[in-house]
This record gives structure tokens, sequence and C-alpha cells, in this order.
């Protein structure tokens, strides 16, 4: 399968996702506070690089790719890459400076279940939304346990694997999942023809 036909597929699934937690938050009134950025500052995130081809194949054809790879090599602070804290004392408020292109775990965390040791749904969510919503959070819970649909961690990434079952079963830090996935893009890319630009 091309890049192009894997881009599109992985943003075919992102748009199911959006749907999907478009109406599970309208129904939960669960919701990220504004300009919060704390699980962007996880030094610890892992991701798989197919989530972030997308973003790798839109660099690479605005010509961009080369110059944010070696960015990444020389990049040490172990917070996403992408994220841009509003300053160096409050890095837990920010942006992502690629929204439109962030990857799977970071549409699904907030809003997105696991399955606990009792095969229980629980919300994966931070400590902010279970500590200043609690209601909703408790709520919530019970809901999805009596039939309220929820995006499901391991239902999107076993979708997302059967894309490309290599890049899908790579989990790494979340820099280096960057750094793989415009790895993978350019090594495409080597010997075939450019992809035409919009």
């Amino acid at each position: 399968m091309s890049i192009e036909s894997k881009v599109q597929e992985i943003e075919i699934l992102f748009s199911r996702l959006e749907a999907e937690l478009q109406t599970f938050t309208a129904t939960t009134h669960l919701f990220c506070n504004v300009g919060c950025g704390k699980c962007c500052t996880n030094p610890t995130m892992e991701a798989s690089p197919l989530e972030f081809l997308p973003w790798a194949f839109h660099l690479f054809k605005i010509g961009e790719a080369e110059s944010i790879l070696e960015k990444l090599n020389n990049h040490s602070n172990p917070i996403c890459y992408n994220y841009n804290p509003i300053s160096d004392l409050d890095l837990h408020n920010g942006s992502c400076n690629t929204y439109k292109y962030r990857g799977l775990v970071c549409r699904l965390f907030g809003y997105g279940a696991t399955k606990d040791k009792f095969a229980q749904l629980r919300l994966a969510t931070c400590s902010i939304i279970k500590e200043q919503q609690t209601e909703n959070y408790n709520k919530t819970n019970e809901a999805i346990n009596n039939g309220l649909s929820v995006p499901i961690f391991t239902d999107y990434y076993m979708n997302l694997s059967q894309i490309d079952f290599r890049l899908g079963n790579v989990y790494v830090h979340i820099n280096k999942a960057l750094q793989l996935a415009i790895e993978e893009v350019l090594q495409y890319y080597a010997y075939r023809d450019f992809p035409e630009v919009e």
C-alpha cells in the first residue's frame, strides 16, 4: 500500500473517531480545560509511528520533513516536540503546533476507555477532569458500563494496525514516533515520484 493510501486510511479512521467523540462529549458534557496541555507534557508518553504518518506526509509535501527530522534528532526535551507551552514557567498550559495532525493517543486520551482487570470499561482521562468534573466523570463511567457508546483504545489501535501492521505495532516515546514517521515517508520517496502538492 502506498504512503498516500495509508494516510488516507488513517484520516478516515481519525474522522470516524472525531464523529464518535463529538457524540460522546455532547452526551457526557466532559471537556478539557481551554489551553490545558498537561497530558502533552507527560515525559513517558508513547505512540506508534503510524498515527503520525499524516503529519509526516504533510511535512514532506510542504518541504519541511528533512529540517524537522534534523530538529527531532537534536531534541532532548522529553515533552512532545509538537507541544508549545505558553512559557518555560508554565509548561502545563499551551497548545499543539500541529493539532490537525495530532496522533491517535492525543485524540483518544481524556475521552476514550480502556478495560480494567475485571473487564469493565473505564474512562482513560487525566486527574484534572477526574477532580474538577467528578460528578460528570463518575456518571460517565457508570453510563459506559450501562451501554453508553465510548471510543475504546484497543479497538482504535487494532484498526490502526490493520493499515500497516509493522508501523502500527511499534510503541516508542512520542518524539521517536514522530521521527520514525518522517523517516518512513522519506525512505518511501527516496526512489519514487513525489506526491502532487495541493
